[in-house]
């Protein structure tokens, strides 16, 4: 009987369509996707987070409001994956506490979730009594913060036992400006406020690093477990204004942290110490020549992969909606290697095959997802398949026992 290989697929987009967590079957002979089912159309599941081990999948809803209210944040979901068909069943949620969480990740030992938030660019203007007596006004922008939640034994998410907020200067900071995405309207505030996209474990899980896009820098900090409290360790201000720092990976066997960005088709490597502090090692362009903008936008970076054995690494670019192949040297130093189309519109999730012999690009705008060879030297080939899918983000492969 052969093995049974599920895929989970996280839905995304800005327009308020159905959405949620699509369910896949996976053929391990042929790389073959088929979908069974789409479950939670309500929420915007942009990121998730698997337990193989105890049969759980975490999910984001990356939204700003709590139902049926203003404001109020998001949520953080557990399902439970039933091993023989797949199938996820809700275990429970979870208030995120802020708005839009983006992205969640496990400690080592699986006992904390913790999620952070890119946050909604809102403010309100509040009308203040000063000491002195005189009226004035003060801005006041959402919160965002990284939220730590203990796992229960039946992996459901306990009560929120710790938060970091991260702060932005509120528009008061030498770079602080209002963008405004041309192709969207969405607001991007450049070091204003802090935006939180991705939270990295490394690979002992001794540390993580969180890329804060709002404020261009990268945070290090631990987890004390004891103690169900957050530890900062590094806050690294990269030297591009706007370059909007977006999601990170780590080499598997080397003491290098890869960030890639959204605002620009720029790679940042850093060598690490046992601490978790952060050390520019080098800078690659991820484009042999000046594309421009494209509908009145730089390119940008959306995800980032590194091949489990180490010798190559994945980013997908919008705009071009490209993938980079990238080899890596034995010190972990990337050097371009391939460009290759995604041959969907925005590709914003990537994804490794358990056996590594295929990369699924999630094209979230066309609604598909793309699947293409991985060679021996790392670089790719499309295959001509094209699976059919609602608005892929994040990709997470699941073999049952």
């Amino acid at each position: 009987m052969s093995e049974k290989i599920f895929a989970y697929v996280g839905n995304w987009g800005f327009a308020p369509a159905p959405k949620g967590i699509s369910s896949f079957r996976y053929d391990a002979e042929n790389g073959d996707l088929q979908l069974m089912e789409t479950i939670r159309p309500d929420i915007a599941a942009g990121q998730l987070c698997l337990d193989a081990e105890n049969q759980i999948l975490y999910s984001v809803n990356e939204c700003g409001e709590r139902r049926g209210e203003i404001g109020g944040g998001g949520y953080v979901l557990a399902f439970k994956i039933d091993s023989s068909t797949g199938k996820l069943t809700l275990i429970n949620e979870r208030d995120s506490l802020a708005p839009e969480p983006s992205y969640l990740c496990m400690t080592k030992s699986k006992k904390y979730l913790m999620a952070c938030h890119c946050a909604d660019p809102w403010h309100v203007t509040k009308i203040v009594r000063r000491e002195d007596g005189s009226i004035g006004n003060e801005v006041l922008f959402d919160d965002t913060a990284l939220v730590l939640f203990p796992i229960e034994e039946d992996g459901s998410i306990g009560a929120p036992c710790d938060a970091m907020i991260t702060e932005g200067t509120g528009g008061k900071g030498p770079h602080s400006q209002r963008n405004v995405d041309p192709v969207t309207n969405h607001i991007q505030l450049v070091e204003v406020i802090s935006r939180l996209h991705a939270v990295i474990p490394s690979p002992d899980g001794s540390f993580f690093v969180t890329c804060d896009k709002g404020m261009d820098k990268l945070i290090t900090f631990r987890v004390d477990e004891e103690a169900g409290r957050f530890e900062k360790i590094q806050e690294y201000a990269v030297d591009e204004v706007a370059s909007f720092p977006r999601y990170g990976a780590f080499h598997p066997s080397k003491k290098v942290f890869y960030a890639n960005n959204e605002n620009q088709a720029l790679l940042n490597s850093f060598t690490y110490d046992e601490e978790g502090r952060l050390t520019l090692m080098d800078k690659l362009e991820l484009l042999t020549e000046d594309v421009g903008m494209i509908d009145g936008k730089p390119v940008g970076a959306q995800d980032i992969l590194v091949h489990p054995d180490g010798h190559a690494m994945y980013v997908t670019l919008c705009g071009l909606n490209d993938i980079i192949v990238m080899s890596l040297d034995e010190e972990g130093k990337p050097s371009l290697k391939q460009q290759i189309n995604s041959r969907g519109n925005l590709p914003r999730g990537i994804a490794l095959s358990p056996d590594h012999r295929y990369l699924f690009s999630g094209n979230m705008v066309s609604g598909d997802i793309t699947k293409f060879l991985v060679k021996e030297d790392g670089t790719l080939e499309y295959t001509g398949d094209k699976i059919e899918a609602v608005s892929p983000s994040a990709i997470r492969f699941f073999k049952a026992e």
